[in-house]
């Protein structure tokens, strides 16, 4: 009788592994669910939900979302007002437009000694000045290094190409140590002699040649 009681009854016995088993596999999946929420980036989860409610958002609501944004001030604002109002204008330095946007054409003898890449003392002025300027805008800016097309003497700089090239890598490097322009909105290209604005067949336009293009890009 004993052993026909235990025969019958084993699988009774031990129904509660099988329950106590799923109990133990919910509960380790519950402690990987609140790992994994520990583990993400908070902001990211707030960019999230704020995303999704705006995605599911009643219309009145997304017009409402949509007036209230924050507006891209180079969008809202005159570029070429500001820059007209802001720099002055002389035989070195002109204002002008092109298909890519606004020029400030700066004169290399205010900038550099001939042959030279290094910034002059008394230019830094000039340059603080326009770079207070393009810290009330956002658009990208290029910086241009041209040159006449008078074959360079300097052992430092082998060609024309060159030196325009650190002229303009030096401009870029001054108005990043200022810390009041994003990297982001530069950069700087040199292209010695082959890009010129006048002939290079008189020293007037030799002169007019050698300069530098700090271009506000439209947007």
């Amino acid at each position: 009788m004993k052993n026909e009681y235990y025969t019958n009854s084993k699988d009774y016995i031990n129904r509660w592994v099988v329950s106590y088993a799923d109990f133990v596999t919910m509960l380790l999946a519950l402690f990987m669910v609140m790992y994994a929420v520990l583990r993400v980036d908070n902001q990211k989860l707030l960019e999230f939900q704020n995303k999704m409610n705006h995605t599911f958002a009643p219309i009145e609501n997304v017009t409402k979302y949509q007036a209230n944004q924050s507006i891209n001030p180079s969008k809202n604002v005159d570029v070429e007002k500001i820059l007209r109002e802001n720099i002055s204008q002389s035989k070195s330095i002109k204002l002008l437009k092109s298909d890519k946007g606004l020029i400030i054409r700066v004169n290399n003898k205010m900038l550099f000694d001939e042959g030279s890449a290094d910034i002059k003392k008394d230019a830094r002025k000039t340059l603080n000045e326009i770079i207070k300027v393009l810290t009330k805008i956002d658009n990208p800016v290029i910086i241009e290094g041209h040159t006449d097309s008078t074959p360079i003497k300097n052992a430092k700089y082998p060609s024309n190409w060159e030196l325009s090239t650190a002229r303009a890598t030096n401009i870029i490097s001054y108005v990043m140590k200022t810390g009041e322009i994003s990297p982001k909105r530069l950069c700087a290209v040199g292209y010695g002699e082959y890009m010129p604005v006048s002939n290079n067949t008189s020293n007037n336009g030799r002169m007019l040649n050698r300069r530098v293009d700090i271009i506000v890009l439209e947007k």
